[in-house]
């Protein structure tokens, strides 16, 4: 078997490179944040080399690239395994279509790893299942976005957040859903898959949402109501074929996909249109970790 393994950086490494004072600085500021990381740190080399001893005993051919450096598996990947929590999940994500995924919670005591299937202690045991075929397989749904026409490169697996780049603006938009739009002004909308629906949208008010359903839910956050009326298409739920649709009233609006690293320009006049993406093949995942 073929294994890539897709390993976070810690952040204390991420700081560290940032500046030659970074750490001196942090130490004089906070030098408990600082003991935070150094622990955490030697959590998560400790799992990259656990899990890296687990597949060379396998027998498995591994391949170990950081989070940055990973931009997609080889045509005979048989695997990815991701190490560390569900932010390095969403990044390894969007390079995956047909090849599984199963990742492996390399901090515990700071990560829910929603994504995960287990820890490091646990990862000869779920990798057996994987190579005896017995694992857990979740396809989870995603979104492909387009904005003016053009198809973003990555699907969504988690969720977008419509919105200004400045959290103290007004986000102004038109939202479209199957037959009905509507002029809305608020701090943004969230929008999210299934597996997302934990996550912002159902804090704005939204709800989880079946793992493996074809769905896509929308969420306003604080809505800025207009003078007569109100607004119609605060939240809803609609098939993930049935799509979405945004068009941008702000001169200078973002979209956020799965998290703050991959942002798209969306100014005025800019229409993003959301359809069904490709599914995504997750081993091992345990749905009840939802309920946290």
């Amino acid at each position: 078997m073929k294994v890539i393994v897709v390993a976070k950086t810690p952040k204390l490494e991420v700081i560290e490179a940032s500046s030659d004072r970074a750490l001196a600085d942090l130490r004089e500021r906070d030098p408990d944040a600082l003991a935070a990381l150094i622990s955490s740190t030697r959590r998560q080399r400790a799992a990259l080399s656990q899990v890296v001893e687990a597949l060379d005993a396998s027998s498995a051919k591994v391949e170990v690239l950081s989070r940055a450096d990973f931009t997609g598996p080889h045509h005979d990947t048989d695997l990815v395994v991701v190490v560390g929590g569900d932010g390095t999940v969403l990044d390894a994500s969007h390079w995956l279509r047909d090849t599984p995924l199963l990742a492996v919670n390399s901090d515990p005591e700071t990560s829910v790893g929603y994504f995960c299937a287990c820890d490091k202690d646990g990862f000869a045991e779920v990798f057996k299942e994987v190579l005896e075929g017995r694992s857990t397989r979740t396809q989870l749904h995603r979104i492909a976005i387009t904005v003016n026409g053009i198809a973003f490169p990555f699907p969504c697996l988690n969720d977008i957040l419509v919105s200004s780049p400045n959290p103290a603006a007004m986000s102004r938009y038109v939202l479209t859903a199957g037959s009905r739009t509507e002029i809305q002004a608020s701090s943004g909308i969230w929008i999210s898959t299934p597996a997302g629906s934990t996550g912002g949208v159902r804090s704005a008010g939204g709800t989880v949402m079946p793992l493996e359903g074809a769905l896509i839910q929308y969420a306003v956050r604080e809505p800025y109501g207009p003078r007569q009326g109100r607004y119609e298409l605060l939240r809803g739920v609609r098939h993930i074929r049935e799509g979405l649709v945004v068009r941008s009233r702000m001169p200078e609006g973002s979209l956020y996909v799965d998290g703050p690293y991959l942002q798209i320009p969306f100014g005025m006049g800019d229409l993003m249109e959301l359809r069904e993406g490709p599914q995504l093949r997750v081993l091992g995942m345990h749905p009840a970790l939802r309920e946290r």
